[in-house]
């Protein structure tokens, strides 16, 4: 496969997002958030190590190219963005520990290990990720424990007022509903109905490097589940590099959502339990013997408000009135999904907003 790296390892973390997402909302019928480009970056790294058939097998998977040379370019070039993306407060920590390895060694069962691990990730984090393992997070049985931590909070390209803030009904299903602070804003924004997934985008842009928010909205209150199911058999690339740029009225609650996720429980309903199995080799990484990743944790918080302006939300009906009839109203008061995209080609993260809090 030709091409320019970081295009082609764009193209299969679209595709490995969309399965990753279709797994976990399976499961998951609650809010949740994760990164499926982190876990990608993580298992690419541990297939650089595997040996013969096991690194095909697990390149496949991973949707990245043939030649795993031309992938880890195209890898190496997205984490230096994502380092770069400090700036516009997306944090970012990924590490592997192996147990007892000449370069790094750790003794899993010590209870100062998991002190260690997770005041790392505090601080690659601004505090913002904290207590992420345990001492019961590990064993004898610990071979390679993998972490991811992110955390999101951008500053919008065209921000919310907080004063156009309101509190408004989020219904979480067709009788009931809960009263939330709503931002509120009338511009333009790329905008697109999706027939194919009985739903309707609406991009926000934030400040530096070219990074959106994609929220997929279904239209109908309960049509989140089945958005989902569908979202895994388009071509979601195109879907998000299209649309048109339209005056619209946004209506798009507060709110904070953070995930711990089991990476190995997901990606192998993925198919990919391979790579966890005893029968990889994985000297390549190191010579302990019956090397294997042991455990996977992921956690990910992505705050969206009105650009750290304080104040109180108040109530007001006057949103309504204001309505144009012209223009689309782009109103999330029921669940949504959200993509974090880089240059509308890698997702960075994703999840689903079900239920808020009061």
């Amino acid at each position: 496969m030709e091409g320019d790296p970081f295009d082609l390892v764009a193209h299969g973390n679209v595709e490995f997002s969309q399965e990753f997402f279709r797994v976990l909302t399976l499961a998951e019928t609650g809010g949740v958030v994760a990164s499926p480009l982190c876990c990608l970056i993580s298992l690419a790294m541990i297939c650089t190590g595997a040996k013969g058939k096991s690194k095909d097998k697990v390149a496949e998977e991973l949707r990245l190219p043939r030649d795993f040379k031309l992938a880890l370019k195209g890898l190496r070039k997205m984490i230096k963005l994502l380092e770069k993306a400090k700036k516009m407060k997306l944090l970012v920590a990924n590490r592997i520990y192996i147990k007892d390895d000449e370069l790094k060694s750790i003794a899993f069962t010590d209870p100062s290990t998991a002190v260690n691990i997770n005041k790392w990730v505090s601080n690659r984090t601004s505090k913002k990720i904290q207590n992420l393992v345990d001492s019961n997070s590990f064993n004898d049985s610990t071979h390679m424990f993998l972490v991811n931590a992110i955390h999101f909070k951008g500053v919008w390209l065209k921000p919310f007022k907080m004063e156009n803030t309101h509190i408004l009904p989020f219904f979480t299903d067709e009788t009931n509903s809960i009263q939330v602070p709503f931002m509120h804003q009338k511009e333009r924004f790329l905008y697109k109905k999706i027939e194919e997934l009985d739903a309707h985008m609406l991009i926000l842009s934030y400040k530096g490097l070219k990074v959106s928010m994609a929220i997929l909205l279904p239209n109908t209150t309960e049509g989140l589940k089945e958005m989902m199911k569908k979202l895994a058999s388009v071509n979601l690339r195109p879907i998000l590099l299209s649309g048109n740029i339209t005056a619209v009225e946004v209506f798009l609650p507060k709110f904070e959502i953070e995930t711990t996720l089991d990476i190995i429980n997901v990606v192998s309903r993925m198919g990919l339990g391979q790579i966890f199995s005893e029968n990889v080799d994985l000297t390549g990484i190191s010579s302990a013997e019956g090397l294997k990743v042991s455990k996977f944790v992921q956690k990910v918080r992505v705050e969206v408000s009105e650009d750290d302006i304080e104040g109180d939300a108040t109530h007001s009906d006057f949103l309504d009135s204001e309505k144009a009839d012209s223009d689309p109203v782009f109103k999330c008061d029921h669940p949504f999904f959200f993509f974090l995209v880089f240059k509308f080609n890698h997702i960075v993260i994703g999840g689903q907003v079900t239920n808020l809090p009061k």
